[in-house]
Protein backbone atom coordinates (compact mmCIF):
# COMPACT_ATOMS: atom_id res chain seq x y z
CA UNK A 1 0.00 0.00 0.00
CA UNK A 2 1.53 3.45 -1.37
CA UNK A 3 0.42 6.91 -1.60
CA UNK A 4 1.40 9.70 -3.89
CA UNK A 5 -0.05 13.02 -2.84
CA UNK A 6 0.15 16.41 -5.48
CA UNK A 7 0.71 19.36 -3.61
CA UNK A 8 2.43 20.45 -0.69
CA UNK A 9 0.06 22.76 1.29
CA UNK A 10 -1.97 21.90 4.12
CA UNK A 11 -3.98 20.01 2.66
CA UNK A 12 -1.49 17.57 0.86
CA UNK A 13 0.40 17.23 3.84
CA UNK A 14 -2.12 16.31 6.53
CA UNK A 15 -3.32 13.67 3.85
CA UNK A 16 0.63 12.65 3.86
CA UNK A 17 1.16 12.63 7.24
CA UNK A 18 -2.37 10.72 8.33
CA UNK A 19 -1.27 8.22 5.92
CA UNK A 20 2.29 7.96 7.73
CA UNK A 21 1.18 7.64 10.82
CA UNK A 22 -0.37 4.80 9.76
CA UNK A 23 2.37 3.61 7.44
CA UNK A 24 1.23 4.17 4.44
CA UNK A 25 4.43 5.02 2.67
CA UNK A 26 3.95 8.51 1.14
CA UNK A 27 5.45 10.46 -1.62
CA UNK A 28 4.81 13.73 -1.53
CA UNK A 29 5.24 16.35 -4.55
CA UNK A 30 4.98 20.00 -5.33
CA UNK A 31 5.48 21.92 -8.57
CA UNK A 32 6.94 24.76 -6.70
CA UNK A 33 10.07 25.49 -5.97
CA UNK A 34 9.53 26.37 -2.38
CA UNK A 35 6.89 26.71 0.28
CA UNK A 36 4.71 29.46 -0.99
CA UNK A 37 5.72 33.04 1.09
CA UNK A 38 2.25 34.25 0.60
CA UNK A 39 -0.68 33.11 3.17
CA UNK A 40 -4.28 33.29 1.47
CA UNK A 41 -5.96 31.74 4.61
CA UNK A 42 -5.57 32.40 8.00
CA UNK A 43 -8.88 31.29 9.85
CA UNK A 44 -8.99 27.65 11.30
CA UNK A 45 -12.05 26.79 12.78
CA UNK A 46 -12.52 24.11 15.59
CA UNK A 47 -13.19 21.27 14.07
CA UNK A 48 -9.87 21.61 11.87
CA UNK A 49 -8.04 21.99 15.03
CA UNK A 50 -9.59 18.83 16.21
CA UNK A 51 -8.17 16.88 12.95
CA UNK A 52 -4.87 18.71 14.12
CA UNK A 53 -4.93 17.53 17.43
CA UNK A 54 -5.24 14.08 16.30
CA UNK A 55 -2.06 14.83 14.54
CA UNK A 56 -0.38 16.25 17.47
CA UNK A 57 0.36 19.42 16.17
CA UNK A 58 -2.86 21.54 17.13
CA UNK A 59 -0.91 22.88 20.22
CA UNK A 60 1.97 24.71 18.65
CA UNK A 61 -0.94 25.50 15.53
CA UNK A 62 -2.93 27.58 19.10
CA UNK A 63 0.53 28.62 20.40
CA UNK A 64 1.69 30.61 17.09
CA UNK A 65 -2.06 31.87 16.53
CA UNK A 66 -4.42 34.49 17.71
CA UNK A 67 -7.42 33.31 19.70
CA UNK A 68 -10.62 34.62 18.27
CA UNK A 69 -13.41 35.52 20.18
CA UNK A 70 -15.99 37.37 17.90
CA UNK A 71 -17.12 38.26 14.85
CA UNK A 72 -18.59 42.14 14.61
CA UNK A 73 -20.54 42.86 11.47
CA UNK A 74 -21.81 46.54 10.92
CA UNK A 75 -23.93 48.24 8.45
CA UNK A 76 -24.28 51.87 8.30
CA UNK A 77 -21.33 52.82 9.92
CA UNK A 78 -22.94 50.97 13.18
CA UNK A 79 -22.18 47.75 14.94
CA UNK A 80 -25.51 45.75 13.78
CA UNK A 81 -24.44 42.15 15.15
CA UNK A 82 -21.56 40.36 17.84
CA UNK A 83 -21.16 37.05 17.43
CA UNK A 84 -19.12 35.57 20.40
CA UNK A 85 -17.67 32.34 20.41
CA UNK A 86 -18.81 31.69 24.34
CA UNK A 87 -21.56 29.50 23.31
CA UNK A 88 -19.62 27.13 21.33
CA UNK A 89 -19.42 23.82 23.30
CA UNK A 90 -18.03 20.19 23.08
CA UNK A 91 -15.14 20.92 21.98
CA UNK A 92 -11.48 21.44 23.54
CA UNK A 93 -11.22 24.66 21.13
CA UNK A 94 -14.28 26.34 21.40
CA UNK A 95 -12.35 29.30 19.60
CA UNK A 96 -11.31 30.23 15.74
CA UNK A 97 -7.41 30.30 15.38
CA UNK A 98 -6.17 33.40 13.50
CA UNK A 99 -2.93 31.98 11.63
CA UNK A 100 -1.11 32.65 8.35
CA UNK A 101 -1.60 29.48 6.31
CA UNK A 102 2.90 29.71 5.65
CA UNK A 103 3.06 29.37 9.33
CA UNK A 104 0.09 26.47 9.59
CA UNK A 105 2.46 24.32 6.43
CA UNK A 106 5.75 25.18 8.38
CA UNK A 107 4.17 23.33 11.45
CA UNK A 108 3.15 20.19 9.30
CA UNK A 109 6.00 19.88 7.74
CA UNK A 110 7.73 19.84 11.33
CA UNK A 111 5.60 16.85 11.60
CA UNK A 112 6.24 15.18 8.35
CA UNK A 113 9.83 15.29 8.98
CA UNK A 114 9.19 13.62 12.24
CA UNK A 115 7.27 10.92 10.51
CA UNK A 116 10.56 10.25 7.98
CA UNK A 117 8.18 12.36 5.40
CA UNK A 118 10.17 14.33 2.53
CA UNK A 119 8.71 17.51 0.43
CA UNK A 120 9.76 17.04 -3.15
CA UNK A 121 9.94 20.75 -4.56
CA UNK A 122 10.24 21.51 -8.19
CA UNK A 123 8.44 18.35 -9.03
CA UNK A 124 5.33 18.52 -11.28
CA UNK A 125 2.80 16.07 -12.71
CA UNK A 126 2.53 16.11 -16.24
CA UNK A 127 0.04 12.48 -16.31
CA UNK A 128 -0.97 9.56 -15.18
CA UNK A 129 -2.50 6.52 -16.24
CA UNK A 130 -4.38 3.95 -14.26
CA UNK A 131 -5.41 0.33 -14.03
CA UNK A 132 -6.93 -1.70 -11.03
CA UNK A 133 -3.92 -2.58 -9.38
CA UNK A 134 -2.32 1.15 -8.89
CA UNK A 135 -1.64 4.38 -10.58
CA UNK A 136 1.74 5.33 -12.60
CA UNK A 137 2.43 8.67 -12.24
CA UNK A 138 4.52 10.46 -14.99
CA UNK A 139 6.66 13.23 -13.22
CA UNK A 140 9.41 15.78 -14.01
CA UNK A 141 11.58 18.10 -12.45
CA UNK A 142 14.32 20.79 -13.85
CA UNK A 143 16.16 18.06 -14.64
CA UNK A 144 14.35 15.11 -16.20
CA UNK A 145 11.52 13.04 -16.73
CA UNK A 146 10.42 9.70 -14.60
CA UNK A 147 7.47 7.70 -13.26
CA UNK A 148 6.44 6.36 -9.96
CA UNK A 149 4.37 3.51 -9.46
CA UNK A 150 1.64 3.86 -6.76
CA UNK A 151 -1.74 2.15 -5.24
CA UNK A 152 -3.38 5.84 -4.41
CA UNK A 153 -3.13 9.20 -6.48
CA UNK A 154 -4.23 12.46 -4.15
CA UNK A 155 -4.71 15.40 -6.24
CA UNK A 156 -4.21 18.63 -3.74
CA UNK A 157 -3.04 20.56 -5.97
CA UNK A 158 -5.20 23.91 -5.91
CA UNK A 159 -8.23 25.83 -8.29
CA UNK A 160 -5.66 24.87 -11.21
CA UNK A 161 -5.33 21.08 -10.37
CA UNK A 162 -3.47 19.22 -12.89
CA UNK A 163 -4.61 15.95 -11.51
CA UNK A 164 -8.28 17.36 -11.98
CA UNK A 165 -7.61 18.80 -15.86
CA UNK A 166 -6.18 14.82 -16.55
CA UNK A 167 -9.19 13.15 -14.94
CA UNK A 168 -10.95 15.32 -17.42
CA UNK A 169 -13.45 16.13 -14.51
CA UNK A 170 -15.56 19.85 -14.56
CA UNK A 171 -15.00 22.26 -12.05
CA UNK A 172 -18.18 24.24 -12.75
CA UNK A 173 -19.25 27.62 -11.40
CA UNK A 174 -18.58 31.17 -11.35
CA UNK A 175 -16.31 34.16 -10.75
CA UNK A 176 -17.25 36.89 -9.03
CA UNK A 177 -17.31 40.42 -10.60
CA UNK A 178 -15.64 42.03 -7.66
CA UNK A 179 -11.90 42.52 -7.66
CA UNK A 180 -10.74 41.44 -3.60
CA UNK A 181 -7.60 43.01 -2.32
CA UNK A 182 -5.61 42.11 0.74
CA UNK A 183 -2.65 43.53 2.99
CA UNK A 184 -0.87 42.07 6.03
CA UNK A 185 0.98 44.44 8.11
CA UNK A 186 0.94 46.89 10.79
CA UNK A 187 -2.23 48.41 11.57
CA UNK A 188 -3.11 51.63 13.54
CA UNK A 189 -6.64 50.84 14.88
CA UNK A 190 -8.64 50.36 17.96
CA UNK A 191 -11.13 47.73 16.66
CA UNK A 192 -10.05 44.34 19.04
CA UNK A 193 -7.22 42.49 18.03
CA UNK A 194 -8.91 39.55 18.97
CA UNK A 195 -11.93 39.37 16.93
CA UNK A 196 -12.96 39.73 13.01
CA UNK A 197 -14.73 42.68 11.85
CA UNK A 198 -16.86 42.95 8.65
CA UNK A 199 -17.92 46.52 7.52
CA UNK A 200 -20.72 45.56 5.16
CA UNK A 201 -21.35 48.82 2.71
CA UNK A 202 -22.96 49.09 -0.90
CA UNK A 203 -19.54 49.58 -2.45
CA UNK A 204 -18.00 46.55 -1.21
CA UNK A 205 -16.95 44.68 2.20
CA UNK A 206 -13.91 45.72 4.39
CA UNK A 207 -12.41 42.83 6.95
CA UNK A 208 -10.18 43.39 9.49
CA UNK A 209 -8.78 40.41 11.34
CA UNK A 210 -6.00 40.30 13.86
CA UNK A 211 -2.47 38.23 13.45
CA UNK A 212 -0.04 37.42 15.43
CA UNK A 213 2.74 39.74 16.27
CA UNK A 214 0.04 42.46 16.88
CA UNK A 215 -0.71 42.34 12.74
CA UNK A 216 -3.89 42.76 11.11
CA UNK A 217 -5.37 41.70 7.70
CA UNK A 218 -6.87 44.28 5.92
CA UNK A 219 -9.13 42.89 3.44
CA UNK A 220 -11.45 44.38 0.83
CA UNK A 221 -13.76 44.09 -2.46
CA UNK A 222 -13.83 47.03 -4.84
CA UNK A 223 -15.32 47.10 -7.99
CA UNK A 224 -14.27 45.34 -11.05
CA UNK A 225 -13.47 48.90 -12.75
CA UNK A 226 -11.36 49.93 -10.24
CA UNK A 227 -7.43 50.96 -10.92
CA UNK A 228 -5.48 48.34 -8.81
CA UNK A 229 -1.72 49.37 -9.80
CA UNK A 230 -1.30 50.89 -6.48
CA UNK A 231 -2.71 48.03 -4.04
CA UNK A 232 -1.86 50.06 -0.83
CA UNK A 233 -3.50 53.25 -2.02
CA UNK A 234 -6.67 51.31 -2.76
CA UNK A 235 -6.90 49.20 0.39
CA UNK A 236 -6.43 52.40 2.50
CA UNK A 237 -9.05 54.57 1.11
CA UNK A 238 -11.27 51.55 1.25
CA UNK A 239 -10.71 51.61 4.88
CA UNK A 240 -11.27 54.75 5.52
CA UNK A 241 -14.57 55.48 3.79
CA UNK A 242 -16.12 52.05 4.95
CA UNK A 243 -14.70 51.95 8.91
CA UNK A 244 -16.21 54.53 11.18
CA UNK A 245 -13.39 53.36 13.69
CA UNK A 246 -9.89 54.58 11.92
CA UNK A 247 -7.84 51.51 10.24
CA UNK A 248 -4.46 53.14 8.77
CA UNK A 249 -1.95 51.14 7.48
CA UNK A 250 1.22 51.63 8.40
CA UNK A 251 5.43 50.21 8.24
CA UNK A 252 5.97 46.89 5.32
CA UNK A 253 2.69 45.40 4.02
CA UNK A 254 2.11 42.26 2.42
CA UNK A 255 -0.39 43.13 -0.59
CA UNK A 256 -2.11 40.38 -2.94
CA UNK A 257 -4.69 40.89 -5.41
CA UNK A 258 -7.27 38.46 -6.80
CA UNK A 259 -10.38 37.55 -7.87
CA UNK A 260 -12.54 35.05 -6.12
CA UNK A 261 -14.54 32.15 -7.41
CA UNK A 262 -17.44 29.61 -6.63
CA UNK A 263 -16.58 26.19 -8.24
CA UNK A 264 -17.22 22.50 -7.50
CA UNK A 265 -16.05 19.79 -9.22
CA UNK A 266 -18.43 17.15 -10.73
CA UNK A 267 -17.09 14.49 -8.94
CA UNK A 268 -13.94 13.39 -6.44
CA UNK A 269 -13.32 10.14 -7.29
CA UNK A 270 -12.04 8.01 -10.56
CA UNK A 271 -10.62 5.12 -10.05
CA UNK A 272 -7.62 5.00 -7.77
CA UNK A 273 -7.56 9.12 -8.36
CA UNK A 274 -8.97 11.48 -5.66
CA UNK A 275 -9.22 15.00 -5.41
CA UNK A 276 -9.42 17.13 -1.94
CA UNK A 277 -9.20 20.70 -1.26
CA UNK A 278 -8.95 23.96 -3.58
CA UNK A 279 -8.66 20.91 -6.61
CA UNK A 280 -12.26 19.78 -5.40
CA UNK A 281 -14.18 22.70 -4.20
CA UNK A 282 -13.24 26.76 -4.05
CA UNK A 283 -15.56 29.75 -3.30
CA UNK A 284 -15.71 32.86 -1.41
CA UNK A 285 -13.40 33.56 1.71
CA UNK A 286 -16.46 34.55 3.36
CA UNK A 287 -16.85 32.52 6.69
CA UNK A 288 -13.26 31.36 6.15
CA UNK A 289 -14.34 27.53 5.50
CA UNK A 290 -11.64 26.30 2.08
CA UNK A 291 -8.82 25.58 4.56
CA UNK A 292 -11.17 23.72 6.80
CA UNK A 293 -13.33 21.86 4.65
CA UNK A 294 -9.88 20.88 2.80
CA UNK A 295 -8.21 19.56 5.68
CA UNK A 296 -11.49 17.53 6.96
CA UNK A 297 -11.56 16.32 2.86
CA UNK A 298 -7.80 14.79 3.78
CA UNK A 299 -8.68 13.79 7.21
CA UNK A 300 -11.85 12.09 6.05
CA UNK A 301 -9.69 10.47 3.12
CA UNK A 302 -6.56 9.26 4.80
CA UNK A 303 -7.53 6.45 6.85
CA UNK A 304 -9.83 5.04 4.20
CA UNK A 305 -6.72 3.98 1.53
CA UNK A 306 -5.23 2.84 4.98
CA UNK A 307 -7.88 0.42 4.85
CA UNK A 308 -7.62 -0.07 0.87
CA UNK A 309 -11.33 1.22 0.71
CA UNK A 310 -12.74 -2.06 2.63
CA UNK A 311 -14.84 -2.73 5.26
CA UNK A 312 -17.68 -1.29 6.71
CA UNK A 313 -19.64 0.95 4.38
CA UNK A 314 -19.08 3.94 6.48
CA UNK A 315 -15.08 3.34 5.28
CA UNK A 316 -15.80 2.44 1.77
CA UNK A 317 -14.55 5.55 -1.02
CA UNK A 318 -17.88 5.80 -1.99
CA UNK A 319 -19.12 7.07 0.98
CA UNK A 320 -16.72 9.58 1.69
CA UNK A 321 -16.84 11.09 -1.85
CA UNK A 322 -20.59 11.17 -1.41
CA UNK A 323 -20.11 12.82 1.99
CA UNK A 324 -17.50 15.27 0.73
CA UNK A 325 -19.25 16.67 -2.16
CA UNK A 326 -22.60 16.80 -0.20
CA UNK A 327 -20.10 19.54 2.74
CA UNK A 328 -18.49 21.31 -0.16
CA UNK A 329 -21.83 22.00 -1.71
CA UNK A 330 -22.96 23.56 1.47
CA UNK A 331 -19.97 25.12 1.82
CA UNK A 332 -19.96 26.54 -1.61
CA UNK A 333 -23.74 27.82 -0.67
CA UNK A 334 -23.20 29.25 3.04
CA UNK A 335 -20.21 31.46 1.04
CA UNK A 336 -21.75 32.23 -1.90
CA UNK A 337 -25.27 34.01 0.65
CA UNK A 338 -22.59 35.50 2.69
CA UNK A 339 -20.82 37.13 -0.55
CA UNK A 340 -23.86 38.29 -1.48
CA UNK A 341 -25.22 39.80 1.97
CA UNK A 342 -21.60 41.83 2.54
CA UNK A 343 -23.21 44.49 0.00
CA UNK A 344 -27.12 44.81 0.27
CA UNK A 345 -28.91 47.69 -0.39
CA UNK A 346 -31.92 49.83 -0.07
CA UNK A 347 -34.68 47.16 1.13
CA UNK A 348 -32.54 44.26 1.23
CA UNK A 349 -29.82 45.99 3.68
CA UNK A 350 -33.12 47.04 6.02
CA UNK A 351 -34.08 43.05 5.94
CA UNK A 352 -30.84 42.17 6.46
CA UNK A 353 -29.77 44.62 9.56
CA UNK A 354 -33.64 43.88 10.87
CA UNK A 355 -32.51 39.97 10.87
CA UNK A 356 -29.26 40.49 12.79
CA UNK A 357 -31.57 43.14 15.18
CA UNK A 358 -33.93 39.79 16.20
CA UNK A 359 -31.41 37.20 16.48
CA UNK A 360 -29.09 39.36 18.40
CA UNK A 361 -31.95 39.84 20.72
CA UNK A 362 -33.43 36.30 20.54
CA UNK A 363 -29.73 35.12 20.95
CA UNK A 364 -30.28 32.86 17.68
CA UNK A 365 -27.04 33.86 15.77
CA UNK A 366 -25.31 33.12 18.78
CA UNK A 367 -26.48 29.51 19.06
CA UNK A 368 -26.18 28.50 15.37
CA UNK A 369 -24.19 30.77 13.30
CA UNK A 370 -20.62 29.96 15.17
CA UNK A 371 -21.32 26.01 15.27
CA UNK A 372 -22.06 26.01 11.70
CA UNK A 373 -19.35 28.33 10.51
CA UNK A 374 -17.10 25.59 13.01
CA UNK A 375 -19.07 22.87 10.75
CA UNK A 376 -19.92 21.19 14.71
CA UNK A 377 -23.39 20.54 13.57
CA UNK A 378 -22.60 19.32 10.62
CA UNK A 379 -24.91 16.20 9.77
CA UNK A 380 -23.35 13.89 7.17
CA UNK A 381 -26.17 12.05 4.67
CA UNK A 382 -27.64 9.02 5.59
CA UNK A 383 -30.04 7.23 7.93
CA UNK A 384 -29.49 8.73 11.23
CA UNK A 385 -29.34 5.94 14.50
CA UNK A 386 -29.92 8.41 17.71
CA UNK A 387 -29.58 8.24 21.51
CA UNK A 388 -29.78 11.59 23.90
CA UNK A 389 -27.29 14.14 22.44
CA UNK A 390 -25.86 11.74 20.05
CA UNK A 391 -26.70 11.27 16.15
CA UNK A 392 -25.10 8.85 13.51
CA UNK A 393 -23.28 10.87 10.95
CA UNK A 394 -22.42 13.85 13.65
CA UNK A 395 -18.97 14.58 15.01
CA UNK A 396 -18.54 12.96 18.32
CA UNK A 397 -18.87 15.88 20.82
CA UNK A 398 -15.78 16.66 22.85
CA UNK A 399 -15.28 16.75 26.97
CA UNK A 400 -13.76 16.76 29.66
CA UNK A 401 -13.54 13.60 31.67
CA UNK A 402 -12.67 12.69 35.57
CA UNK A 403 -9.21 11.59 35.25
CA UNK A 404 -8.19 14.95 33.11
CA UNK A 405 -8.45 13.33 29.69
CA UNK A 406 -11.00 14.38 27.36
CA UNK A 407 -13.32 12.00 25.10
CA UNK A 408 -11.23 12.90 21.54
CA UNK A 409 -8.16 11.58 23.46
CA UNK A 410 -9.37 8.11 22.12
CA UNK A 411 -8.99 9.51 19.05
CA UNK A 412 -5.77 9.83 18.78
CA UNK A 413 -4.37 6.31 17.89
CA UNK A 414 -6.04 6.72 14.53
CA UNK A 415 -8.01 3.64 14.87
CA UNK A 416 -11.66 3.58 15.15
CA UNK A 417 -13.08 4.20 18.44
CA UNK A 418 -15.43 1.86 20.81
CA UNK A 419 -16.57 4.42 23.80
CA UNK A 420 -19.06 2.55 26.19
CA UNK A 421 -20.21 5.40 28.04
CA UNK A 422 -22.20 4.29 31.43
CA UNK A 423 -22.45 7.05 33.41
CA UNK A 424 -21.35 6.30 36.90
CA UNK A 425 -22.96 3.18 37.43
CA UNK A 426 -20.06 0.23 39.02
CA UNK A 427 -22.05 -2.86 37.55
CA UNK A 428 -22.81 -1.04 33.98
CA UNK A 429 -18.83 -0.46 34.01
CA UNK A 430 -18.05 -3.97 35.14
CA UNK A 431 -20.86 -5.58 32.05
CA UNK A 432 -18.98 -3.47 29.12
CA UNK A 433 -15.57 -4.24 30.16
CA UNK A 434 -16.61 -8.60 30.29
CA UNK A 435 -18.15 -7.39 27.08
CA UNK A 436 -14.91 -6.52 25.63
CA UNK A 437 -12.83 -8.55 26.96
CA UNK A 438 -14.41 -11.31 24.86
CA UNK A 439 -15.58 -8.60 21.37
CA UNK A 440 -13.56 -9.13 18.55
CA UNK A 441 -11.98 -5.62 18.51
CA UNK A 442 -8.73 -5.93 17.09
CA UNK A 443 -8.01 -2.29 15.44
CA UNK A 444 -10.60 -0.48 17.55
CA UNK A 445 -9.66 1.46 20.42
CA UNK A 446 -11.74 1.01 23.05
CA UNK A 447 -12.30 2.46 26.24
CA UNK A 448 -15.10 2.61 29.23
CA UNK A 449 -16.19 5.94 30.02
CA UNK A 450 -17.46 6.22 33.61
CA UNK A 451 -18.44 9.73 34.86
CA UNK A 452 -18.13 11.41 31.46
CA UNK A 453 -20.07 14.46 30.01
CA UNK A 454 -23.51 15.01 30.26
CA UNK A 455 -24.92 13.70 26.70
CA UNK A 456 -28.34 12.88 27.83
CA UNK A 457 -28.34 9.29 27.71
CA UNK A 458 -30.57 7.10 29.39
CA UNK A 459 -28.48 3.61 29.65
CA UNK A 460 -25.16 2.29 28.91
CA UNK A 461 -24.67 2.85 25.41
CA UNK A 462 -21.74 1.67 23.16
CA UNK A 463 -20.72 4.65 20.54
CA UNK A 464 -18.82 3.43 17.85
CA UNK A 465 -16.71 6.39 16.02
CA UNK A 466 -14.55 6.94 12.91
CA UNK A 467 -10.75 7.82 12.94
CA UNK A 468 -12.31 10.86 11.59
CA UNK A 469 -14.56 12.17 14.76
CA UNK A 470 -17.77 11.02 13.20
CA UNK A 471 -20.23 8.50 14.94
CA UNK A 472 -20.47 5.71 12.64
CA UNK A 473 -22.73 3.84 14.90
CA UNK A 474 -24.48 4.31 18.76
CA UNK A 475 -26.26 0.69 19.98
CA UNK A 476 -27.74 -0.11 23.57
CA UNK A 477 -24.96 -2.11 25.66
CA UNK A 478 -27.63 -4.60 25.94
CA UNK A 479 -28.23 -5.51 22.25
CA UNK A 480 -24.39 -7.29 22.43
CA UNK A 481 -25.01 -8.83 18.68
CA UNK A 482 -25.51 -5.97 17.09
CA UNK A 483 -22.32 -4.75 18.18
CA UNK A 484 -20.55 -7.80 18.01
CA UNK A 485 -21.38 -7.95 14.34
CA UNK A 486 -20.04 -4.35 13.88
CA UNK A 487 -17.13 -4.66 15.71
CA UNK A 488 -16.19 -7.67 14.32
CA UNK A 489 -16.66 -5.66 10.52
CA UNK A 490 -14.44 -3.56 11.56
CA UNK A 491 -11.84 -5.73 12.70
CA UNK A 492 -11.59 -7.94 9.79
CA UNK A 493 -10.57 -5.16 7.82
CA UNK A 494 -7.78 -3.09 9.72
CA UNK A 495 -5.26 -1.85 8.13
CA UNK A 496 -2.00 -3.67 7.13
CA UNK A 497 1.41 -2.24 6.16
Amino acid sequence: MSALVVGAGPVGLTAAIELLRRDVPVRIVDRVDRPHPHSKSIVLWPRALEAFARLGVADEIVERGVRMSAQNYYSGGRRTLRLGFGKVTGTSYPFAVSLPQRETEEVLRGALGRLGGKIEFGVRLTGFAQDEHGVRAELADSHAAFTHDTDWLIGADGSRSTVREHLGVPFEGATYPQQFLLADGECDTSLAHDEAHYFMTPKGVLVVVGLPGGLYRVFVSVAPNVDTSDPLAVIQAAATERSPVPVRLVGDQRTGLFQVQRRLAGRLRQGRVLLVGDAAHIHSPAGAQGLNTGIEDASALAWRIARGGRGPAAASLERWERERLYVAERVVADTDRQTRMWTLSGWRRTARDLGFAVGRLTGVTDRVVPARQAQLDLVLPGAPDRAGDLRTGARLPDGLLPDGSTLHDTLRSGDPALLVLVGTGAPAAEQARRFLAAAPTGGVHTRVVTGGPKLGLREPTAVLVRPDGVIDLIVPLADEPRLTAALREWAATAPTP
